[in-house]
């Protein structure tokens, strides 16, 4: 039996990397209304140009281009095992589960997976998923182990400007405001959601807090991965310091994709670790 691996585009890894790994793009929209796939089409500087002048929106994947895509992978596969990002970000996991359990045409042949991941956690389950479909493993139970497993894992998010997640609304302007005025960095926890967990008074302190929570809350953990939209260099090298001084291995390193930096801004970085 044939296998292929979908993601959609929140997923930041090499595509190339697996056999059988396929993507499908969500969408990033802009005030006027003009749409773009958020994909390799869409030019990261025009990207980063529009975030710094606009409050861009996120979509999903239009049901058009995602049953274009089972389809052409349906000829060459028996089952597509899809990774979306999260249910606690977007509608896309629910709109597709639903989907592909009740047309026809794709009943047993289309698995759609609750990951509650996005970037690094979605690379680390189609890192799983390549090795469960070399045991022999089929649609139900892929799609059982991906469902058992995607509490598995502790993340933390740091952004050095809150100025995007103001503009997106996911932190109040009166919020913001303070955090600017004290000099606060946040610490958002993502568990399939994000959330504050806590604060620090400089970017480094935030990231140096982060890695203590993870040992905290994943004792014995070692290596970790780690994500981050545009920055630059010296702020990437001193992170990196940061988590190797912390007695961190990185794993995973990567750069998110443009509809996950829509709603992070500049100069954010994720850090996650596994538990099992």
């Amino acid at each position: 039996m044939k296998i292929a691996i979908l993601t959609d585009s929140s997923f930041d890894g090499n595509l190339k990397s697996f056999k059988d790994l396929y993507q499908v793009p969500l969408l990033i929209v802009e005030e006027n209304g003009t749409t773009h796939f958020s994909d390799d089409s869409l030019d990261e500087n025009l990207f980063y140009d529009l975030l710094e002048k606009q409050v861009l929106k996120t979509a999903q994947t239009t049901p058009g281009e995602m049953i274009k895509i089972w389809d052409q992978l349906l000829k060459e596969y028996d089952q597509i095992i899809f990774l979306p990002l999260s249910k606690g970000l977007s509608g896309q996991f629910n709109t597709y589960r639903m989907l592909s359990e009740t047309e026809e045409e794709y009943k047993g042949k289309v698995f759609v997976c609750d990951t509650n991941g996005v970037s690094i956690i979605n690379q680390e389950f189609v890192k799983r998923v390549a090795f469960w479909i070399a045991q022999n493993k089929k649609g139900f139970e892929i799609m059982e182990l991906v469902s058992k497993t995607n509490e598995d894992f502790i993340s933390y998010i740091i952004p050095k400007s809150l100025d995007i997640l103001k503009r997106g609304g996911r932190i109040s302007p009166a919020a913001a405001s303070l955090a600017k005025m004290l000099k606060i960095v946040p610490i958002l926890r993502y568990d399939g959601q994000i959330d504050k967990e806590a604060t620090a008074r400089t970017f480094k302190k935030a990231i140096n807090e982060a890695l203590d929570l993870i040992k905290k809350n994943a004792k014995g953990v070692k290596t970790i991965d780690i994500s981050y939209s545009r920055m630059n260099s010296e702020t990437l090298a001193e992170a990196i310091k940061i988590i190797e001084e912390k007695g961190f291995t990185i794993n995973l390193s990567s750069q998110i994709t443009s509809v996950i930096a829509a709603h992070t801004g500049k100069e954010t970085i994720a850090i996650a670790a596994w538990k099992k």
